[in-house]
């Protein structure tokens, strides 16, 4: 009975990390920036640069501070202006129209350490697919430790 309690958790946790996968998109795209000269990174999903995007940084209270358009490594860089905290950068692919991002960079944030700047980041398929791996694995081990438990206590009595 043990062996089929056991196969049968270990089925459905395999179901489950199936289904968790599933959450794929094609079309994301990402955008990375560095400090100092601020250095806008955009690139699609699968890693490959998103050449000739339009890139456009707007201050806080939403007017465009400049305007430009990536490099062939889908790069953008421009200086910080003075007094200048927080950037909105809007990213839109010229060769692939519909693909579009927008990211919020805080440099009071940044330079503190505190935060990612607003940027959201995402963890990579391969990463949140290990991870659900691991969460279930020691789903498992719990459950495993639990009959244990059980068993001891019934051969005890």
């Amino acid at each position: 009975m043990n062996g089929k309690l056991v196969f049968a958790i270990f089925a459905m946790l395999l179901v489950l990390s199936c289904l968790s996968i599933s959450a794929v998109s094609a079309h994301r795209m990402h955008i990375v920036h560095k400090l100092s000269e601020i250095e806008i990174e955009a690139y699609f999903g699968g890693g490959t640069p998103c050449r000739d995007a339009i890139v456009k940084v707007y201050d806080k209270e939403g007017n465009m501070y400049i305007e430009g358009v990536t490099d062939e490594e889908g790069k953008f860089r421009f200086p910080p202006k003075i007094g200048l905290e927080e950037y909105k950068v809007v990213v839109e692919a010229v060769h692939m129209p519909g693909h579009k991002a927008e990211t919020v960079i805080n440099l009071s944030q940044e330079a503190g350490g505190a935060s990612a700047g607003g940027m959201e980041t995402e963890m990579p398929l391969y990463t949140r697919t290990i991870a659900g791996f691991g969460y279930l694995i020691g789903l498992a081990g719990a459950a495993m430790a639990y009959m244990g438990w059980k068993m001891k206590k019934k051969y005890e009595e």
